[in-house]
């Protein structure tokens, strides 16, 4: 009998608000239109915080992405392998030595690396007038002396035998000397980006002697061409005294068909 009546109670209050609502014609017009734009504007603000949330993660995503991204290609960059013509014997040992010697550039055990030297015994000056360079004057350049010995030395100087990275110890210093700030992977790519490189003019490999070649020319080999690599060819930069250097020092710089050079020029 208890629950009957608290029943009755409820439908009694009910109906009187019922009532009192229907006798109110402002608040019957207003209040459910009022209720209704509150909750549509509550869902719109709560769909644009999803939004910008979701927005907000992407962008992240996005970073992090980029960044691997960034990472896998830079990496790719030094883990490019510009292996030499010499037998695989013989390179692992130069690393093997390279790796676990101390101070070895200084040791009484340097020369013994294949391509080691000391950058003070080369002559940078011996062919600075060995070749005229006529197709150069044809287009209004010339020879510079100024960058030719500046990266020259500097990458005699950085040398540290052959380790199988010549397009990293030439691109490296293409970067230190101001000649190239940019990247690239294998040594014969760099044949391309020297193209478009205002400080460098190619030359006919069929014009010049390599033994002539005044300091800081690069010579850039195909793959496979003389006997270099065949995935990623060879890259060196000429010392001005019939040798050339990247990470190590060539005595007889290989002459083939599949091969571009590359002088160091200015405006004549």
């Amino acid at each position: 009998m208890f629950g009957f009546n608290v029943n009755i109670n409820k439908t009694s209050k009910s109906e009187s608000y019922r009532k009192s609502y229907d006798s109110n014609p402002q608040v019957k017009s207003s209040a459910p239109q009022e209720d209704a734009y509150e909750k549509r504007k509550k869902a719109e603000e709560a769909r644009l915080e999803k939004l910008e949330a979701d927005l907000k993660r992407e962008n992240e995503e996005y970073e992090r992405t980029l960044q691997r991204s960034l990472d896998e290609q830079q990496r790719a960059w030094y883990s490019y392998e510009d292996m030499y013509a010499d037998d695989p014997l013989t390179h692992q040992l130069n690393l093997a030595f390279i790796a676990t010697t101390k101070g070895y550039k200084s040791g009484y055990r340097y020369n013994s690396v294949k391509g080691s030297f000391d950058a003070a015994s080369v002559d940078f000056n011996k062919n600075n007038n060995a070749i005229s360079f006529d197709s150069l004057k044809a287009k209004g350049y010339k020879y510079s002396s100024a960058n030719g010995q500046k990266l020259a030395k500097d990458v005699a100087n950085h040398s540290v035998g052959f380790t199988g990275k010549c397009s990293k110890y030439v691109r490296e210093g293409l970067q230190r000397t101001g000649l190239y700030n940019g990247h690239t992977g294998s040594a014969y790519q760099m044949a391309a980006v020297l193209a478009d490189n205002k400080n460098f003019q190619e030359v006919s490999a069929n014009s010049v002697n390599l033994k002539n070649l005044p300091a800081g020319c690069i010579v850039v080999y195909d793959r496979g061409a003389a006997g270099y690599n065949a995935q990623h060819g060879h890259i060196e930069v000429t010392l001005g005294d019939g040798t050339a250097c990247s990470d190590g020092r060539t005595y007889n710089p290989r002459m083939t068909q599949n091969m571009r050079i590359f002088v160091p020029v200015e405006q004549a």
